[in-house]
């Protein structure tokens, strides 16, 4: 199948054509000219066969001359040569260039490079030029004199013996050629006819043929029904005269016949790719003049038109898709799909879509809808969003600094309005939000500030961003980030690995908890920040501070958990904050470590409760049996772990940096419950390190498990599934940085997407603007410490949560190592 790759949406607003031009390289030929040799000395020879190389760039490799087919000789620069082997008196040569140069390409043509060596020959005239291509072939079957060929109506090139030929004028590449004979020869009489003679020359040229014959008349017709990506038809005339055909259209072959003889033309070889059975018509008779009435033809091919239905919701969804404007096919489901009209070889097709599905509310995208058939198409992807990422917003290149234009607030600014660029710099650990609008809020973290003309090395951050537009599907002008400088000018210090969460209701305000600034600076200070009034309000805590557990299980305004990096935190159903572990001060010692307590919230009563876990650090974990709840199971002390709460109310907790049951430190794949006061482990290992077992995707399987991991992204959908993302740590072998997605649902895990490697760039797709496009294909690269979001259905009108990701540290587009610093936005729509 020959075609562009394009999409369309539901109804196509408009087109996108990208048109990549590759650069091809030269390839050398033979060259050869009429000449008795130039010379200096004379005798009984031997002789020397040489001359001068011009032209030839400086430090240029690659240019080889042959003398004769057989003697090769390296030229490395311009000026004078002569071939090792000498040649007989009276003896003939033939000076060729056997390969072109390579660095940098270069065509080279060759004067005077042929005759008898009745002396030294010094006159081979070796030119090369950059930017040109060579014009040449072949000539067979000549026994008169006289031939001269042009090409392009110019360049007059006398050829007096049948064998290959180049004119002596180079041509640009990319430039047309018409080689044409000029005169024809004469003693005998004899007419030369030019194959494969025109064309646009984006290499050197060296298949023209010129055929000379003592015949006057020529046999030739008409090929029809060849398929377009047909190979291998080859004609034959009187049982010897060859002919490849390759399109359809007239032919003649290139050998003449005498007046009053027989033609005979048969099909020596069938076409291949597809097979079909060519037959020929009025193949046969006598020449009394040219003969054009041949008829060869082949059976009319068919290819079907189909592809594959991805992200569809349910089984019964309605959908229409049609070819051409007709043939109309009910969509059920995902799968495969082929129209029931085949198409004739060669014809177009146009796939689009006349009803949309009743099954979902997001609209679906028709890629490589278009295009000409020259076999079966299988290609066409329909893609209705669910299971796609998309990238929407940020560079697809790391360690980018952060862009603002203070006339863009709010975005977007312009009449019309134009599409936004502004975005927060590439950064890890951020902090971030949903406010009940579905705005995206994102605050601090460590990478790259906007800062006019200056661009400052990473630095830990507490700049405000808010990014709108989340509930425009297929994005829109109105999709940007604002630059929000607050009202006052205290506010929370620059930090990474902090903790959020949005009080519940609309306008609800935002808070944050703890995290880092530089080496050592933990924090415990909880901020209050109301969106309407643009302002930070400090509530409580401060700086390296040990906690105050109290009892546990008894909330109290005197509770409180020590300054912590990298704890987890999520909200239940009421309003009440979780939040677990992280690195920091536990009760009483001087020195952070890991920490393993569980805390309650309760912001409407500024009251802390110790729940579970130890109020000292680093302790190990007490896993018990595997599924066994137990009131001594306790989830060993670690950082930059994940949560989830259940739709029950409960807190799930999965991997980091941890402690596991026998004190080790690194990453752990351990899944947790704590439900009704007691922890349960509910799948993974209780040792560090280990690697995925990955299934198969989009299957979920009581063996598989994610591998051993910390600062991934986590969170519930709509019918309280559990996905996971990312982070650092390990795949099926090995460890680094990991772009797999999974789900926790119904005590299985299942991998739906993302490379099942560590390491890997991303693939982003189209360029953010206006109109993004979500496709299957698209991907994040491997990354952790990401900032995400969810945003609830309600808000936007998706069949179920969406995932919003900006961020983090790993691969962008290109890069080798994973040390970038990510300022990319990405939306992720699971399956309901």
């Amino acid at each position: 199948m020959s075609q562009q790759t394009l999409m369309k949406p539901m109804i196509k607003p408009f087109f996108l054509a990208i048109l990549i031009m590759a650069s091809v390289p030269l390839v050398g030929c033979r060259i050869t000219s009429g000449n008795t040799g130039s010379s200096s000395g004379s005798g009984s020879g031997p002789f020397t066969i040489g001359g001068v190389v011009t032209g030839l760039a400086t430090g240029s490799t690659g240019l080889v001359l042959q003398n004769n087919a057989t003697d090769d000789l390296t030229i490395s620069g311009n000026g004078t040569f002569a071939f090792k082997t000498t040649v007989a008196s009276g003896k003939p040569y033939n000076v060729s260039v056997f390969t072109p140069p390579s660095s940098p390409q270069q065509t080279c043509t060759v004067a005077n490079g042929s005759g008898t060596a009745i002396a030294n020959v010094n006159s081979v005239q070796i030119t090369c030029s950059t930017g040109t291509v060579s014009i040449g072939g072949n000539v067979i079957g000549l026994l008169g004199i006289g031939l001269v060929l042009q090409n392009n109506a110019g360049d007059n090139l006398a050829v007096a013996t049948s064998g290959s030929f180049t004119f002596k004028t180079a041509i640009p590449i990319g430039n047309a050629y018409n080689v044409t004979v000029f005169t024809q020869p004469s003693s005998p009489t004899q007419t030369c006819t030019v194959t494969y003679g025109s064309g646009t020359a984006a290499a050197n040229v060296g298949n023209i043929q010129v055929t000379c014959s003592t015949g006057t008349l020529s046999v030739g017709g008409t090929v029809s029904g060849l398929a377009l990506s047909g190979s291998g038809l080859v004609l034959q005339n009187n049982g010897r005269d060859n002919l490849v055909v390759s399109s359809n259209g007239t032919f003649a072959f290139p050998t003449l016949v005498p007046s009053g003889s027989a033609y005979n033309v048969t099909i020596f070889s069938q076409p291949s790719g597809p097979n079909q059975t060519c037959a020929v018509t009025n193949g046969t008779g006598t020449a009394s003049a040219n003969v054009t009435n041949v008829q060869v033809v082949c059976p009319a091919i068919f290819h079907t038109i189909g592809g594959t239905v991805v992200g569809l919701v349910g089984t019964n969804s309605g959908m229409v898709i049609q070819n051409n404007l007709g043939d109309n096919l009910a969509i059920s489901s995902n799968g495969a799909f082929t129209f029931s009209t085949p198409i004739a070889d060669g014809s177009t097709y146009d796939v689009s879509m006349l009803v949309r599905p009743s099954t979902q509310t997001v609209g679906c995208v028709v890629w490589a809808y278009e295009g000409t058939a020259t076999s079966d198409v299988t290609s066409v992807i329909v893609d209705c969003g669910h299971n796609d990422w998309a990238w929407f917003d940020g560079a697809n290149t790391a360690n980018q600094k952060g862009a603002f234009d203070p006339k863009n607030i709010p975005c977007p600014s312009g009449t019309p309005p134009t599409f936004d660029k502004d975005s927060p710099g590439g950064r890890n650990y951020p902090a971030t939000w949903t406010d009940s609008q579905g705005n995206l809020w994102l605050f601090g973290g460590f990478g790259y500030t906007y800062s006019p003309g200056l661009t400052p090395p990473a630095t830990e951050l507490n700049d405000m961003w808010e990014y709108t537009g989340t509930q425009n599907y297929f994005g829109s002008y109105y999709n940007c980030w604002n630059n929000l400088i607050p009202a006052l000018v205290s506010g929370p210090a620059p930090r990474t690995g902090a903790v959020t969460w949005t009080q519940p209701g609309p306008g609800g305000d935002l808070f944050l908890f703890g995290g880092e600034i530089g080496a050592g600076g933990f924090f415990n200070d909880v901020w209050r920040y109301n969106i309407a009034l643009n302002t930070w309000t400090h509530v409580s805590g401060g700086m390296n501070q040990n906690g105050v557990y109290g009892t546990r299980g008894v909330p109290s305004t005197n509770n409180f958990p020590g300054a912590r990096w990298g704890a987890t935190a999520k909200l239940d159903a009421s309003g009440k904050l979780w939040l677990f572990g992280g690195y920091g001060y536990d009760s009483i010692s001087a020195v952070p470590g890991l920490l393993s307590d569980l805390w309650t919230y309760d912001p409407a009563t500024n009251q802390w409760t110790w729940v579970s876990g130890s109020n000292t650090t680093n302790q190990a974990g007490v896993y018990g049996t595997l599924g066994t709840t137990a009131s001594a199971n306790v989830p060993g002390a670690r950082q930059a772990s994940m949560s989830w709460i259940d739709t029950s109310g409960n807190f799930w907790l999965f991997g980091g940096f941890d402690l596991d049951s026998a004190g080790n430190p690194d990453g752990l794949n351990d899944l947790w419950k704590f439900s009704a006061g007691q922890w349960t482990w509910m799948s993974g290992a209780n040792v560090v390190n280990q690697k995925g077992v990955y299934g198969t995707q989009g299957v979920g399987a009581t063996t598989n498990v994610p591998g051993a991991r910390w600062s991934s992204a986590a969170w519930t959908d709509h019918a309280g599934n559990f996905w996971l993302f990312g982070g650092e740590g390990f795949d099926a072998t090995g460890n680094g940085s990991l772009g797999d997605l999974w789900e926790y649902k119904g005590g299985q895990w299942t991998w739906w997407k993302g490379p099942g490697s560590v390491s890997q760039a991303g693939n982003y797709g189209l360029t953010p603007g206006p109109i993004i496009y979500p496709y299957v294909g698209n991907y994040p690269g491997s990354r952790y410490a990401p900032g995400y979001w969810i945003v609830d259905p309600s808000t936007t009108g998706a069949d179920n949560v969406e995932f919003w990701m900006f961020g983090g540290e790993g691969f962008d587009s290109t890069s080798t190592n994973g040390f970038g610093l990510l300022n990319d936005l990405w939306r992720y729509l699971p399956y309901p």
